[in-house]
């Protein structure tokens, strides 16, 4: 039993005289240990490198072909976020963190262009969600995380199709990774949506359109449930609610 104490006690001394570059060396063997978990429709493959006594580099290359806008904001919004999270979620990453390490982020497209090259410290990290590395991977982001990526797009709204008098106010996500868009309707349109069966064929509509099915492809990565469409009046009051599930799409 004494030498049981021994050995344990021994162990955790070496562990707490660690150095700042052990512990960097330590990081690193563990991120690619682990870094295959990550690997998904939009991450192909990541790794991490210790490039200076006090700097660690993660490179991701994902499948962004270069061509879709919000594939790209999608990317550089959310990712130096995700992957800091990543890094604060682990014991030895807030260490690092805390003691002054840089983390180099560097984002790849599937063309091997560089899409991002970030720096990730403690400053630029928001909030203290817990996110390990799995997390990424099996697309369990937050709302909180969701509405960062979201709020790119909430910059240029409220839009207004002048075709049809319908305005989109906002597209945030709600607490269960639903996407909620918020459309304003003009009242010759809350007359139709109010009618019976209307629901059904704007959804039928709806599923017809390619735009669905790509917001659901882009958006898998941060673990996107459903899209729900809410419309309302110019009031703001609710008419009638919408939701498309990926199975609909089946």
């Amino acid at each position: 039993m004494k030498k049981l104490l021994l050995i344990c006690f021994t162990s955790i001394v070496l562990l707490s005289c660690q150095s700042k570059s052990d512990k960097v060396r330590n990081f690193v063997d563990m991120y690619n240990r682990s870094s295959s978990m990550m690997v998904s429709s939009m991450i192909k493959s990541s790794k991490a490198t210790s490039t200076g006594p006090e700097e660690i580099t993660i490179e991701v290359n994902t499948a962004h072909q270069g061509s879709d806008d919000m594939e790209g904001q999608l990317i550089t919004s959310s990712f130096p976020q995700l992957i800091g999270q990543a890094i604060k979620s682990e014991k030895l990453g807030q260490e690092l963190l805390d003691s002054g390490v840089k983390f180099n982020l560097k984002i790849y497209g599937a063309d091997g262009r560089l899409i991002t090259n970030e720096a990730i410290d403690q400053n630029k990290l928001k909030g203290t969600t817990q996110q390990d590395l799995n997390s990424i991977a099996s697309g369990n982001a937050t709302s909180s995380q969701l509405n960062a990526v979201l709020e790119v797009f909430n910059k240029n709204l409220p839009m207004e199709d002048k075709a049809t008098g319908t305005k989109v106010m906002s597209i945030k996500a709600d607490e269960n990774n639903n996407i909620v868009y918020t459309t304003e309707v003009p009242e010759s349109y809350k007359k139709m949506l109010e009618m019976d069966g209307a629901e059904q064929v704007i959804k039928d509509e709806m599923l017809r359109m390619p735009q669905i099915r790509q917001i659901f492809s882009k958006t898998e990565v941060l673990g996107v449930k459903n899209l729900k469409y809410l419309y309302t009046d110019v009031k703001g009051n609710m008419i009638k609610e919408i939701t498309i599930t990926k199975e609909d799409l089946k």
